[in-house]
């Protein structure tokens, strides 16, 4: 897959505002990629065709971005509903519970053309799932948001021995949102467990 930067900052999503609940996710689902990633990950889902995983709904901006592509389907999970959309795109599934307490929901996992993970942002639960993910042969893409928000993910991120891009020029980078444990810009990275992505700016 080729993942062009240049492509990812054109994106429009300005005919989905009206979904969005939340003032100021109103304002971040059309801010400039590397703002936020919500361009970013409907630009992946342009590129895909097939199952999208998402690991941490919250209010729901994220899975509509990704929704996009109607082409996809969308499986969003929580621990808890705090679904801040109007309604629910007809091409998402929202499940409430820890993936890891599902033994058949995990293995789901590996079916995902791609995987999106914005969860606690401690490391712990990134991880787990990582290593779920390389000791099971998963061959597809894993985004990660806030790789550098806790000391936890910096850990995280650092220790991953596989191909890995910092795409946070395009993701999750807003200057303004240093307000994480580490004091760092959120930030995004992509796991290429394919060794087929290609990057061009």
């Amino acid at each position: 897959m080729i993942i062009n930067k240049s492509d990812i900052r054109k994106i429009d999503l300005s005919d989905y505002v009206y979904i969005v609940q939340r003032d100021d996710h109103k304002h971040n689902i059309v801010d400039d990629a590397g703002y936020h990633h919500y361009k970013l990950l409907s630009y992946l889902s342009s590129k895909i065709n097939g199952l999208i995983i998402e690991l941490g709904t919250h209010h729901g901006t994220g899975t509509l971005a990704l929704s996009t592509n109607k082409n996809n389907t969308i499986i969003s999970y929580d621990i808890k509903s705090v679904f801040g959309l109007s309604s629910t795109p007809e091409n998402v599934e929202l499940r409430i519970g820890n993936i890891l307490n599902n033994t058949d929901q995990l293995n789901q996992l590996l079916e995902a053309e791609l995987i999106f993970m914005d969860t606690a942002h401690e490391g712990d639960f990134e991880q787990s799932i990582f290593d779920h993910l390389k000791n099971n042969n998963y061959n597809k893409m894993l985004l990660l948001d806030d790789i550098f928000w806790s000391h936890g993910m910096i850990k995280f991120w650092e220790n991953i021995d596989i191909t890995k891009y910092d795409i946070t020029d395009v993701g999750h980078g807003d200057p303004n949102d240093t307000h994480g444990p580490a004091g760092n810009v959120p930030g995004t990275g992509l796991v290429d467990f394919s060794n087929k992505v290609i990057i061009e700016e």
